[in-house]
């Protein structure tokens, strides 16, 4: 990596960081009850110093991974353009601040984050470890690739199978939670590596889409349902909102054949 593409590995890994820091501290005060007013509804001053950082830690990372690091070689000017994500990132979460306490914890978290890239110094990014590829993908890739998908897969424009009908044969929906346990003594990345695939897409009904290293596939439902592909378009994954997760393509074979109780795991209704 060059020192522009240190720096903005430096700044992905300062987000992921503080963000888990501040995400614990959140998670103590829940766990302790302080998080919301003696009326169960408004927030107390603890929490709205400490949750938002790390919503706008958040919109910070996904404004700096729409950065492609392959295409960084300036210092000066990557240094420029993460500041610049630093200051301005905004998402759903941070546009409209519920006070005062949140939005100065908001403005602390950029304030902390921009001087943190001010100071790396050339030898401090000399020593910065490298980290998986992740690229947020631009509108307009986006779009190119759903029209591809929604072609190969038959996925109309609301929810795909088994939401919705799909005559394709070498497509199954198997539950969930049966799903996950079977892939916690299968690599499903490495069932992928072992095709070749380096490279992943990650689709989402909404919120940020992205390139990925295959070392960081991980298809879960996180509030909008999710897709996940690669180049060929010669397999697929799709995890719903109603707890099933849907296989298709040569990676289904694959699963099929060290899954022994596969057939007993097809979703057949939302109720488990």
């Amino acid at each position: 990596m060059n020192l522009a593409q240190t720096l903005h590995t430096a700044a992905r890994r300062y987000c992921n960081e503080q963000f888990d820091h501040w995400a614990t501290q959140y998670s103590e005060i829940c766990r302790a009850g302080r998080d919301r007013a003696d009326d169960g509804y408004c927030y107390t001053s603890e929490a709205l110093g400490i949750f938002p950082r790390y919503n706008v830690l958040s919109a910070i990372r996904v404004e700096i991974e729409r950065l492609d690091p392959n295409q960084l070689d300036d210092l000066s000017d990557t240094r420029e353009l993460i500041i610049l994500a630093g200051t301005a990132a905004e998402d759903d979460f941070t546009r409209k601040p519920i006070g005062q306490i949140d939005a100065d914890a908001m403005a602390n978290e950029r304030e902390k984050f921009c001087d943190f890239i001010r100071r790396q110094s050339d030898s401090e990014l000399r020593s910065v470890a490298p980290l998986p590829y992740q690229r947020v993908l631009s509108k307009s890739e986006s779009e190119s690739l759903w029209t591809r998908l929604r072609e190969r897969w038959q996925i109309p424009n609301g929810y795909w199978f088994p939401l919705s009908e799909c005559t394709l044969r070498n497509v199954i929906a198997f539950q969930v939670r049966p799903f996950n346990e079977f892939a916690s003594t299968c690599s499903l990345v490495e069932l992928l590596a072992c095709h070749g695939i380096s490279r992943v897409w990650e689709l989402r009904e909404y919120g940020p889409e992205y390139e990925l290293d295959v070392s960081l596939f991980d298809p879960h439902y996180n509030g909008a349902e999710g897709y996940w592909s690669s180049n060929d378009l010669d397999w697929i994954v799709y995890v719903s909102h109603e707890n099933s997760i849907t296989i298709g393509g040569w990676l289904l074979d694959d699963i099929k054949a060290q899954w022994l109780e596969w057939n007993q795991r097809i979703w057949d209704t939302p109720f488990f």
